[in-house]
């Protein structure tokens, strides 16, 4: 799990597909899943409750009323759900959004990592 700051204040939790923790949604675990399969739960819950959603240019899918931005990682040959819970502002800014997490990226724009 990583925590992201911005201005001193927390503005993203990026949660591990392998170690987690784990967190649901309607009793659907989010992290660990074949990426597909969390997808599809989030456009029927979308559809079921209304919630916003919003794609990113590599695919991943976020219920941006929720702050939930569901990415894909990368573990040895296979792929599995990743949750981020982001502020709205970095939803809403295409920097953050293509981004997130932000492990491995340079600390501009005014967010980091705490040590």
């Amino acid at each position: 799990m990583a925590a992201f700051y911005d201005a001193g204040k927390l503005a993203c939790v990026a949660l591990d597909a392998v170690t987690g923790p784990q967190v649901y949604l309607a009793g659907f675990a989010l992290a660990g899943r074949d990426p597909e399969q969390a997808h599809q739960y989030l456009l029927d819950c979308a559809a079921e409750h209304g919630n916003c959603l919003l794609y990113t240019p590599d695919d991943s899918l976020s219920l941006t009323d929720l702050g939930l931005l569901l990415r894909a990682q990368q573990i040895a040959d296979v792929r599995l759900s990743r949750p981020l819970f982001v502020i709205e502002e970095w939803l809403d800014s295409e920097y953050y959004r293509e981004r997130l997490p932000l492990e491995g990226t340079p600390a501009t724009h005014g967010w980091a990592r705490p040590s």
